[in-house]
């Protein structure tokens, strides 16, 4: 496709907020039922450069990664996008086992945990500013998958959280890129238009979501459970319940891989560093 088609494409999908709406969010995501649709490859900017602080704080309901670079941080650009997406916070999502530990479903199933990377539209300056807007904040979904050993990955996360049992506690830890926990990608994902409703407003969310998940083992997700709430009771789930169906538009775009299923196997890649360190160790 041309590179006229795919823009016309990407303002197709930014036009459809206003002619479909949204769908509340999280969804159940099923890969047969997504219009496939053609985009620029997605481009990540600075998401290789190391933060000047990385801080990890309790808020009683979730952990939540922020952090601060030397110059502009990290953003989002091309894509479905109009304008750059800058790199907010990472925010994690579990249930009270490895069963039900996702808010989206994946063809039927819950996955054992869930990462929101959120970015707010550059031109509102922040997040809060960008939350009151239609166009203003998208959310990237990494799903995780377990696997025997824990991630080396999530390592420096899960070996901090003893820190911050308490809630509303942080944290400053060792600055890391994004690259050791996230996984650009440039396409074959799914995007949609939702929303999330709380207790003062309804905030409207552009939706991607990473078909490759990330490994982690049962032990490292337990350690999030072991963080407290504002009542001193452990966090043992904060999922919201599936709402939304695809009733409306929910995309596949630029596929490259198998269809057979709508989540990937961990990258083989991550796995095989994991392999080879084990093999170090005997």
């Amino acid at each position: 496709m041309s590179v006229t088609g795919r823009k016309q494409n990407a303002k197709l999908i930014r036009d459809l907020f206003n002619n479909e709406g949204t769908l509340e969010s999280p969804i159940d995501l099923d890969i047969s039922y997504m219009k496939i649709i053609e985009l620029d490859p997605l481009e990540w900017i600075g998401i290789d450069i190391a933060p000047r602080k990385l801080k990890i704080t309790n808020t009683g309901f979730t952990v939540i990664l922020c952090a601060k670079w030397q110059q502009g941080g990290p953003y989002l650009s091309r894509g479905p996008f109009e304008g750059n997406y800058t790199f907010a916070q990472v925010h994690f999502h579990w249930g009270e086992n490895e069963m039900k530990g996702s808010e989206h479903t994946v063809d039927g199933a819950s996955m054992p945990m869930e990462l929101h990377v959120v970015h707010f539209k550059e031109e509102y300056e922040t997040l809060e500013s960008a939350l009151r807007r239609p166009n203003g904040v998208t959310i990237l979904v990494y799903f995780c998958k377990l696997q025997d050993k824990p991630s080396e990955f999530m390592d420096g996360i899960v070996n901090n959280l003893a820190l911050i049992r308490t809630a509303h506690s942080s944290v400053r830890i060792t600055p890391l890129k994004l690259t050791n926990i996230l996984r650009p990608f440039s396409q074959d994902y799914f995007l949609y238009w939702g929303s999330i409703t709380t207790a003062q407003n309804i905030h409207n969310i552009f939706w991607i979501i990473c078909r490759e998940p990330i490994g982690i083992s049962a032990k490292q997700i337990a350690e999030f459970r072991s963080l407290n709430d504002e009542k001193g009771m452990p966090i043992l789930s904060n999922v919201r319940p599936l709402k939304g169906k695809q009733e409306k538009s929910v995309f596949h775009v630029s596929p490259s891989g198998s269809t057979y299923a709508s989540l990937l196997p961990i990258p083989r890649d991550l796995l095989s560093s994991e392999i080879e360190e084990d093999s170090d160790a005997d």
